[in-house]
């Protein structure tokens, strides 16, 4: 069991706190907690409180209506509860690393600031190195208990866009962390979406020995920015530098130019729950009461909580709902269809499929190893297979992709699909300095296609070169703003009578070559990520699906 979330109150010293806290009684900290106020070389430093110190005040809130809500329980269901220890960020920075070895400090410097940042933080304020596959992910580092807590509360509520000579620059952008000591008498401190009273003050100080500020960053789409843009230098095959920046993911870009930047991002990964409700278990009448934001950051990524459920406790909260998220905010379908007239041998049906997409960036988003796709089946009345476009076997590989079956290929985007073997893909391909398709991320060059689907008003005439639409998408007439409608034209036998046509949109969090790649690649990492991917096998979810029949 992951010891980073002690649901259990199993610290004594800190449950007899906790008490102390809940009577409003103004008490010194326990001798033997850390000083907050400095930085340690012991197991954790005292910088950043680990996400079990919260727990005891943060977890099994009830609002005055009765909602209940776990702040630290549904980060820890969440992708930001995971990003350290997800398998495969861990196999792709270890693949990285030994192609590049010579740039593999850097590459994980990079890497760590936005997956484990509080390790990392910690690491430049000791001084130590920031390659942590051979320090802090190790079991025997003092920065371990923090590397294993990935992107934790103490860390969000610590940044800030006050600049100071005293605070940390986060990844050369506006916001900033105080890594220095505070002057004697004063305390660190933290920021949130609330003011806080005398009484919630004094509860964190006594607790943390950190004051509570109230922040707008926190409520902006800046906090997320800092991680979601991200572009990453590029190689050639040989391990040569090309001076280009691959935009690895733009996700923040993509929504600032979208129809949805007038909601922030945590209006739909941090959905409210409830409009007046306290911010702590414990019984302090006038502690900070607000809005309630979920600290589940839903979104796409169900198949990471899949793959860590059985290593780093029950996972199955943050699954559903991440898949209702994703099954219900994502895209929607819809269908017509009609018989052609034909004097031949065979019938042929007509079939538009119409894609909607909901969301305030491209989908699918991030990283370029996602990717979703149509998957449609065509039935006869005896219910017997006649046509299918985009199905998959039971490693998750498209079986009419190019891009699956032959390494270095990819899938074109179509307007109209009318021949076996074609099927329609959503994705982004990278293509190596030889042209070739890859899936080695640094090697990655330029992108031979990008036909995710884009959200409303993203014009994709209009586009900055950063988050444009590359290849046959271009000149589609009915991929627009907010969706693509794609043409089928299926030769069915002579004679055929009614049919039952079943569409199905489908996402997957890592593309089959991708995923194989990784898997064939020799490391520790990759053995790892096998045998969960064993456990757990890397299948589609269904997005949307809709089934219509068409009369002869």
């Amino acid at each position: 069991m992951k010891t980073r979330l002690v649901i259990t109150l199993c610290a004594l010293v800190l449950l007899i706190s906790g008490c102390a806290v809940a009577q409003g009684i103004e008490s010194d900290p326990p001798d033997n907690l850390p000083d907050p106020n400095i930085i340690t070389t012991g197991v954790t430093p005292d910088l950043f409180p680990l996400s079990e110190r919260c727990v005891f005040c943060h977890n099994d809130v009830y609002a005055a209506n009765g909602t209940h809500y776990s702040f630290v329980e549904d980060w820890f269901n969440s992708v930001h509860g995971q990003s350290a220890v997800d398998p495969l960020f861990l196999a792709v920075v270890r693949r990285e690393s030994m192609l590049l070895p010579e740039a593999a400090d850097d590459i994980q410097a990079v890497c760590a600031a936005c997956h484990l940042p509080m390790a990392d933080m910690a690491a430049i304020a000791l001084n130590q190195s920031r390659a942590f596959l051979e320090n802090s992910a190790t079991s025997n580092s003092e920065l371990f208990k923090l590397y294993n807590d990935g992107i934790s509360c103490m860390f969000c509520h610590q940044i800030t866009s006050i600049s100071t000579e005293q605070t940390t620059i986060f990844r050369e952008t506006t916001l900033s962390v105080n890594l220095h000591q505070p002057p004697q008498g004063e305390t660190r401190q933290l920021y949130g979406s609330r003011s806080s009273d005398i009484v919630a003050q004094q509860a964190m100080i006594n607790s943390l020995g950190y004051s509570t500020n109230p922040s707008l960053v926190e409520r902006s789409d800046l906090i997320c920015t800092i991680c979601h843009n991200l572009f990453t230098d590029a190689f050639t095959v040989d391990g040569q530098p090309t001076g280009i920046q691959l935009p690895e993911q733009t996700v923040s870009i993509e929504w600032v130019q979208s129809g949805w930047n007038w909601d922030p991002c945590q209006g739909c990964h941090m959905p409210i729950i409830v409009n007046e409700g306290p911010f702590s278990n414990k019984d302090i009448p006038e502690a900070a009461q607000g809005r309630i934001a979920m600290h589940s950051f839903v979104g796409a990524n169900a198949y990471l909580l899949q793959l860590n459920g059985g290593s780093y406790g029950s996972l199955d909260r943050g699954v559903a709902a991440t898949l209702e998220f994703l099954q219900s905010e994502t895209a929607t379908l819809g269908l017509t269809s009609s018989f052609a007239e034909s004097s031949g041998a065979n019938a042929t049906l007509k079939l538009d499929v119409k894609l909607n997409a909901v969301v305030g960036h491209k989908f699918p988003s991030g990283f370029p190893a996602r990717r979703a796709w149509i998957h449609v089946e065509v039935f006869d009345e005896a219910g017997k297979l006649l046509y299918e476009s985009g199905g998959y076997d039971d490693k998750g590989m498209i079986l009419d992709n190019d891009g699956d079956l032959i390494p270095g290929a990819f899938e074109p985007h179509y307007l109209v699909i009318d021949q076996p073997g074609q099927v329609q893909i959503y994705e982004s391909v990278m293509l190596d300095s030889n042209g070739q398709a890859t899936t080695n991320l640094l090697q990655g060059v330029v992108y031979g296609k990008d036909n995710r689907i884009l959200p409303e008003k993203l014009d994709k005439n209009m586009l900055r070169e950063d988050i444009a639409v590359i290849g046959d998408a271009m000149i589609d007439p009915d991929f627009l703003a907010t969706g693509d409608i794609t043409h089928y034209l299926i030769n069915l036998p002579a004679g055929v009578g009614n049919v039952t046509i079943k569409v199905e949109l489908l996402y997957q969090t890592i593309g089959y070559r991708f995923m194989e790649d990784l898997l064939n690649f020799p490391s520790d990492e990759s053995e790892a990520l096998a045998k969960l991917v064993e456990q757990h096998p890397n299948l589609p979810v269904v997005v949307a699906s809709e089934e219509i029949k068409v009369s002869k």
